[in-house]
């Protein structure tokens, strides 16, 4: 039989095939779980991305869609009714005060993109920082807050769609993309090609790389609202 010599023995002790051969499975299922996390690690990024549907949670699925895409790409994401916003904004500040200061990147459609804006404000009275806001075609939207890194605001004004305006202290980077001539209100949120432009800006943020670089909005199509 084998010997193993325990520390502080003098002589070696005698160990029964039966735990040797269970000594040996440990040792096997722990070399498996470490290869397992250590290869899963790498598929993981930090951050997660909150986005809201417009009016009655049945025009904006484009933002399901969206959120399933992110999630395939490795990157935490939940869907909810504009109406929530205060609320997982409270959520937010429980979480970054208990120390999670993985980046924060919200998204909407129509209400619900007038509803990342007012989560932002909200987490402004916390001094939060935002990473991303990416809007497809607010309504009503308020004044982007200080506190807010970029955003993203893509929007149809010939329909309901408004640009976004910044506070004078946003020091941030704003971008109002017009869409007019591609979609309109209610598709605007399924439009593959801004989803794609949506993923590569978040996983520019999260740290992921961006296979493919999305192309970039004509000159004529972007602008910086003057702050107000």
């Amino acid at each position: 039989m084998m010997s193993i010599i325990l520390p502080g023995s003098k002589r070696p002790s005698r160990t029964s095939p039966a735990a040797i051969v269970l000594i040996l499975c440990s040792l096997f299922v722990a070399a498996i779980a470490g290869s397992s996390d250590a290869s899963a690690a790498p598929g993981k990024r930090a951050g997660h991305v909150y986005l809201y549907r417009g009016l009655l949670n049945v025009f904006s699925l484009g933002m399901d869609q969206l959120a399933y895409k992110l999630e395939a790409a490795g990157v935490a994401s939940s869907v909810s009714n504009h109406t929530l916003w205060s609320s997982q904004a409270d959520d937010m500040i429980a979480k970054y005060k208990a120390g999670n200061h993985e980046p924060i990147i919200l998204m909407g459609h129509s209400a619900g993109a007038d509803a990342t804006i007012s989560a932002a404000r909200k987490l402004a009275q916390y001094n939060i920082p935002v990473a991303l806001i990416i809007n497809f075609d607010p309504v009503s939207p308020d004044r982007v807050p200080s506190n807010v890194r970029q955003i993203v605001n893509y929007y149809v004004p010939a329909g309901w769609g408004s640009a976004v305006a910044a506070d004078k202290t946003f020091k941030g980077k704003l971008a109002n993309v017009n869409e007019n001539a591609t979609t309109n209100h209610f598709s605007i949120d399924k439009d593959d090609s801004l989803h794609r432009q949506a993923i590569a800006r978040v996983l520019a943020v999260t740290g992921g790389g961006i296979r493919r670089k999305p192309a970039a909005p004509k000159p004529a199509q972007v602008s910086a609202a003057p702050a107000q």
